[in-house]
């Protein structure tokens, strides 16, 4: 099964494309010769070429004498007609500018509530460095000497070549801690 991962951001975009295709074809039709001629337009026209006109002063033709609608009525028909047209086409840009300009906000929105997250994680991102560098640090910290004299000076034999029994005798420690003290002498100095 094919999972898509849309965010708002592209939903947004993928809305004003639509729109702007939208917006491109009612242009389109608006621009060829004759206007728009949909379905509803057609059968606009056809319903006032059925009735006709009532005669009116302003106009010189008026319906002839079996009914049918003169040129000139005919043209003000058209006239009229597309007129409605235009008001309806404006009415449609008009919403889709207010559709826009709402998108627009709502990307706005959406890059803001992005860059505080993007921040966010960069912060996290830096404390999460700054803790794993601190640990490595304190991992790999040298061994620090005893500070206590007794097993200072006991270092200081171990490390001139005294076995840890003379050691222990001289610093009052056991024997095992002088051989302990020695060990850490001698990985001192092969290191």
């Amino acid at each position: 099964m094919i999972e898509l991962d849309v965010g708002v951001r592209e939903a947004i975009w993928a809305l004003v494309a639509v729109l702007a295709i939208y917006l491109a074809v009612v242009l389109a039709r608006l621009a060829r010769p004759g206007g728009l001629k949909s379905g509803t337009t057609e059968q606009s026209t056809e319903r006032l070429q059925e009735r006709p006109l009532a005669p009116s002063s302003s106009l010189t033709g008026g319906v002839g004498a079996s009914g049918a609608l003169t040129t000139e009525d005919e043209s003000v028909a058209r006239e009229l007609f597309n007129e409605l047209e235009f008001q309806q086409l404006r009415r449609d840009v008009t919403q889709l500018r207010t559709e826009v300009d709402f998108l627009r906000r709502e990307l706005a929105l959406t890059r803001r509530g992005m860059d505080e997250l993007r921040d966010s994680l960069q912060q996290q991102a830096a404390q999460d460095v700054q803790a794993t560098r601190q640990e490595s640090w304190e991992r790999e910290k040298p061994y620090a000497r005893p500070e206590s004299p007794q097993h200072s000076e006991a270092m200081l034999l171990a490390s001139r070549g005294v076995d840890a029994i003379r050691i222990a005798e001289h610093c009052g420690i056991s024997v095992a801690e002088a051989e302990l003290v020695c060990a850490l002498a001698r990985a001192e100095g092969n290191a």
